[in-house]
Formats: structure tokens, C-alpha cells, sequence
């Protein structure tokens, strides 16, 4: 057993990658987790990930690694760390509630070869109920060749099948899931993509909103089938919305908050609502409503690759 961070990362393999429903994902290709060594400090582990130079979703502005790439490794490691180390089936229902996000943009360059990330993280507040865990938090901190890139927070449930049925569909219970909602998306420039498959949001009549487009055939997006919104396309089209709304493409997170309250239908119209912040410069409040309700919030602060960041503009009307 590891006693110290450089007795980790010494052993730390990036061979393989770990198994595929460890970090519920249907693709081995959209596995980037490789490898775990546990440490003397208890509920201390550090993770190898590798991220591919040229992902075929996630692809970063002006030679960087896509700071997105943070989010969905943070989202893999306490996944497989609540399978692996807490004792939580996979028959379980494993919920993220809140993921965060800190991006040293200047240390994402994309070298020759892809990233070999270790990611060092700490569980702490580990609920449980009886023998069985409830819930977890996770600080995170990723490193490559010895350097800090950015760092995470994650806060995730684990719900029984009664819990999982009553926060999913409440007291009226399971429905049909119907088609989803039509919309046109975006041209993919206006959002900083490379092409219209990858394009999440729609205008609306209304200043300041975003359809939310979700498209079931995307491979990345939609690794798996889900009868709900994703998590990481709720957090892409916040992304994509803010880019939209300040008609800047080519600005990027330097970080990233998120709330997620509630599950969102895919066969019910979603949309973004965009708001900058008095007095802060770059930082953007979006919150995803649906049936007229929050179902997620996020605050984003973007900047560009020469490090200019949006300012506050006037307030939108409805």
C-alpha cells in the first residue's frame, strides 16, 4: 500500500483502462479512467486517467485540452471509487448532485502524446444507513507531468429503487416517455464546435433563453440509452447557451458550479436561461428550467484564449 503521493504516481498505470461499468459508460473509448492505488490515509486515492489529444466530443480552443474533459473524469472517479471502495451494486442508482470544476487553462496544452492525468481525490462525508452508503462527497485534484491542471468537488446519492421511483416520477408514478422535442439547432461556429451533430441548444423568441436539443443518437452525449437528460449534456449546453448568448465562441470555463435538483424529460421542452453577474466580469449564471421550474443551475466563469473575459452587458427583457 502507497504511503505517499510520489509512491502513488509510481505506480500508477496507464496501460488499460479500468472496466467499463465501473464509470457506466457502454463504450470502452469513452473510458478514460486506467488505474486506482489506495494510500495509508484513509479515504485518500489517487486515479490515472488518460484524455485522447483529439476526443471526438470533447475538444478543447487553441491547442488545449477541452476543460469539459475535467468534469466527465471527475464524474468517472467517484462513480468507480462508490462501486469499488464504498461498497455501492451496480444494481444501485448512483445520482451526481452537484459537480465543480477549477481549470488551469494555461497548463491544458496538448503535448505529443495523449495526457496521462492523476487525479488525487479525498471522500469525506460518507453517508450511510445501516451497512449500506447513501451519499459521498469528493475533493479532487488533477495533475500532469507533476503539474496541477485543475481541481473538482463532487457530491453524489446513491438511491434505493423506492427512493430512485419517487425522486424520478414522484406521487403519480412511472409514464411513457414521449418524443423528444423538435428545434433547430445553432450553427455549430456560433457555439465552438466543430459540427452541427455536436450542436445542444436552439434560439427561442425569447432573449437570454436556449432550447435545449437533445439528440438520443449522439455517441458520446448518449453513450448509453437514458430516459432523461444527462448530466454532462446539461452541462455542455449551459456552456454552449453562454457562448451563444455573448456571441463569443471562442470563450472557454476557467470554472464551472452545478447544481442538479431534479431529473429533466427528455420529451418535455427545456431551455437555458442565460444571465450575466453585475460586477464580475466573465462570470455567468444559468439555470435550466423545464415545466417552469429550476431542474439545475450552474455559475460559469468563461474567458477567452488571449484571457479577455465578457462583460456584465444590460439586462435582458422577458
Amino acid at each position: 500500500m502507497s504511503t505517499s503521493v510520489e509512491a502513488d504516481l509510481s505506480v500508477l498505470s496507464f496501460e488499460s483502462t479500468v472496466p467499463r461499468r465501473y464509470v457506466h459508460r457502454q463504450s470502452v473509448s469513452e473510458v478514460f479512467l486506467t488505474d486506482c492505488v489506495t494510500d495509508s490515509e484513509p479515504d485518500r486515492f489517487v486515479l490515472g486517467a488518460q484524455w485522447p489529444r483529439a476526443h471526438a466530443f470533447y475538444r478543447g480552443q487553441a491547442g488545449r485540452y477541452d476543460p469539459m474533459l475535467l468534469a466527465e473524469t471527475l464524474r468517472q472517479c467517484v462513480i468507480y471509487l462508490a462501486h469499488t471502495h464504498y461498497r455501492v451494486s451496480l444494481r444501485q442508482h448512483f445520482v451526481m448532485q452537484t459537480i465543480e470544476i477549477d481549470a488551469e487553462l494555461d497548463r491544458l496544452g496538448i503535448g505529443a502524446g495523449a495526457a496521462e492525468v492523476a487525479v488525487t481525490v479525498v471522500v469525506s462525508d460518507v453517508r450511510r444507513r445501516g451497512s449500506q452508503v447513501t451519499g459521498l462527497n469528493a475533493a479532487l485534484t488533477f495533475e500532469v507531468a507533476g503539474r496541477r491542471v485543475g481541481s473538482g468537488y463532487g457530491r453524489a446519492a446513491v438511491l434505493t429503487a423506492v427512493e430512485y421511483e419517487t425522486a424520478r416520477w414522484g406521487v403519480a408514478g412511472p409514464r411513457a416517455i414521449g418524443s423528444v422535442q423538435d428545434g433547430v439547432p445553432l450553427d455549430a461556429a456560433a457555439v465552438g464546435v466543430p459540427g452541427s451533430g455536436d450542436v445542444v441548444i436552439g434560439a427561442t423568441a425569447r432573449r437570454g433563453r436556449w432550447q435545449v436539443l437533445p439528440d438520443l443518437s449522439h455517441p458520446v452525449l448518449f453513450d448509453h440509452p437514458s430516459d432523461h437528460l444527462p448530466g454532462m449534456l446539461m452541462l455542455e449546453a449551459a456552456r454552449q447557451a453562454s457562448r451563444a448568448e455573448f456571441g463569443l465562441p471562442d470563450v472557454d470555463m476557467v470554472s464551472m458550479s452545478v447544481q442538479f435538483h431534479r431529473f429533466v424529460e427528455l420529451d418535455c421542452r427545456a431551455e437555458m436561461v442565460v444571465s450575466d453577474i453585475d460586477g464580475e466580469p466573465g462570470r455567468v449564471h444559468v439555470v435550466l428550467e423545464q415545466y417552469g421550474a429550476s431542474m439545475a443551475s450552474a455559475t460559469l466563469l468563461l474567458e477567452s484564449a488571449t484571457g479577455a473575459r465578457p462583460m456584465p452587458r444590460a439586462r435582458h427583457g422577458a
